[in-house]
C-alpha cells in the first residue's frame, strides 16, 4: 500500500523541487557563460554594470540580453511544470470527482473512482465508492421492498375477493328475500360469519406481519422458560388436534430451559407452526413437538406425517402469501402464518427451516435460537 502524504507536503515538495531545479539550471547556464565571456576577454558577472568597451559593446549588449531571455525562459518553464504538476495532483482529481459524483446524481450508481494519488484525495475517492456502494444496495434493497410491497397488496385483494364475492352474494340473497327457506338462511349467514372470521384472520395477520416488520417495534425481551411455553401453545391448541384425531407426541426435556426471548410473540410462531400443522393434515396424522439444548443452540422442533413441502415454493416458503398447498386461495390459510414466524425468528438473532423429517415423519420445522443464555 502507497504510504500516504498531504496536500500541503505534496505541494511544498514541489515547489521545492522546481526551485531548486531553476536554481541549477541557472547555475549551470551561468558557468557556461562565464566561460564564454572569460574567452572574450569579459567578465560575465559584471556585464550589466561594467562600462561597455568599444571592442565587445555589440556582443556585451546581445550576451545581457541573451542572458535575461534565457533567464525568463527558465523561470517560465519552471512555473509551468509546477502549475501542471499541482494540477495533476488536484485539479485532476476533483475533475473526476465531480463527474462521478454527477453521475451518482443521474442515478448512476455503478460509477466508481480508480485514480492514483499519495494525497488526502486517495481517502476521498475510497470513501466515495463506499458511498456509491451503499446507494446501489440501498437502491436495490428499497426495489427489493417495493416489488415485496407490491406483491403483498396485489396478494391481500386475492385473497380478501374470494371472501367478500361470497358475502355479497349472500347478503344481497337474503336481503332481496331470495332465500326464504329457514335452513337455508342459516346456512347463508353461517357462510358469511365464516368467511368475516376468515378475512379478519388475514387482517390481523397483515398487521402483525406489518408490524414485525417496522424498525421502532421493540421486543420485549424477558428470561423465558422455553419448554413451559411449548407445554403451554399445545396445550392452547389441544382441543383442535383432538377433533383432528391426531396422535401428538411431545419430546420435552425433564428440566427447565431458559432463554431471553419475547414470550409473546415466540408463542405467535410456535402456534403458526402448529396451526399449520393441524389444518394442513389429514384427520389422523402424527404431531411430534420437541425440544433440544445442544452446541450452543436451542432448537424448537415440530414434525408431522403429512404431503411433503413442494420443491417448487421449498426455497421461498417463509415469504408472504406462500403456503405449502398448491391451492392457497383456497385454503383456510391466509399465507402469512410462516412470514411471521419467520420475522419472530430475525427479531430473536435466529432462523426457522424446514427439514425432512425421520421417520414416520415426513418433514419438520425448526426454530432455531443461537447462544443459549446461561
Amino acid at each position: 500500500m502507497k504510504k500516504r502524504c498531504s496536500f500541503k507536503r505534496a505541494i511544498m515538495g514541489r515547489f521545492i523541487g522546481y526551485t531548486i531545479g531553476i536554481a541549477l539550471t541557472l547555475l549551470v547556464l551561468e558557468l557556461i557563460f562565464s566561460l564564454f565571456t572569460w574567452n572574450k576577454g569579459m567578465n560575465f558577472s559584471e556585464l550589466a554594470s561594467s562600462p561597455l568597451a568599444e571592442g565587445t559593446k555589440t556582443l556585451q549588449i546581445t550576451l545581457s540580453v541573451f542572458w535575461n531571455l534565457i533567464t525568463a525562459a527558465v523561470y517560465f518553464i519552471g512555473i509551468t511544470l509546477l502549475g501542471r504538476g499541482i494540477n495533476r495532483k488536484i485539479m485532476e482529481p476533483i475533475q473526476k470527482m465531480e463527474e462521478a459524483f454527477k453521475e451518482v446524481t443521474a442515478g448512476h450508481l455503478d460509477t466508481t473512482l480508480d485514480f492514483e494519488t499519495e494525497t488526502e484525495f486517495g481517502e476521498m475517492r475510497d470513501a466515495f465508492n463506499f458511498m456509491a456502494r451503499k446507494l446501489k444496495d440501498s437502491e436495490e434493497k428499497r426495489m427489493t421492498m417495493e416489488n415485496e410491497r407490491m406483491q403483498l397488496f396485489s396478494h391481500i385483494a386475492h385473497d380478501l375477493k374470494t371472501p367478500m364475492t361470497t358475502i355479497s352474494g349472500y347478503a344481497g340473497a337474503l336481503a332481496s328475500g331470495m332465500v326464504e327457506e329457514p335452513d337455508k338462511q342459516r346456512e347463508y349467514h353461517l357462510a358469511i360469519k365464516a368467511k368475516s372470521g376468515q378475512m379478519n384472520q388475514l387482517i390481523d395477520q397483515l398487521l402483525s406481519y406489518s408490524k414485525l416488520g417496522t424498525p421502532q417495534y421493540r421486543m420485549n425481551f424477558a428470561k423465558v422458560d422455553l419448554v413451559e411455553l411449548l407445554r403451554a401453545s399445545c396445550a392452547t391448541l389441544f382441543g383442535e388436534i383432538e377433533n383432528k384425531q391426531m396422535n401428538l407426541e411431545l419430546r420435552l426435556p425433564d428440566k427447565p430451559v431458559y432463554y431471553l426471548v419475547d414470550s409473546l410473540e415466540t408463542n405467535r410462531a410456535i402456534s403458526n407452526l402448529l396451526t399449520n400443522a393441524i389444518r394442513h393434515n389429514p384427520t389422523g396424522s402424527l404431531l411430534s413437538v420437541g425440544l433440544t439444548d445442544e452446541l450452543g443452540r436451542i432448537e424448537i422442533q415440530i414434525a408431522d406425517n403429512g404431503a411433503a413441502i413442494p420443491k417448487a415454493i421449498a426455497g421461498n416458503l417463509f415469504e408472504p402469501f406462500v403456503s405449502g398447498s398448491d391451492s392457497r386461495s383456497t385454503s383456510s390459510g391466509t399465507g402469512l402464518g410462516l412470514a411471521i414466524v419467520k420475522k419472530v425468528m430475525e427479531q430473536h438473532s435466529g432462523e426457522v427451516f424446514v427439514l425432512d423429517a425421520p421417520s414416520p415423519y415426513t418433514k419438520m420445522f425448526v426454530l432455531s435460537f443461537p447462544n443459549a443464555s446461561e
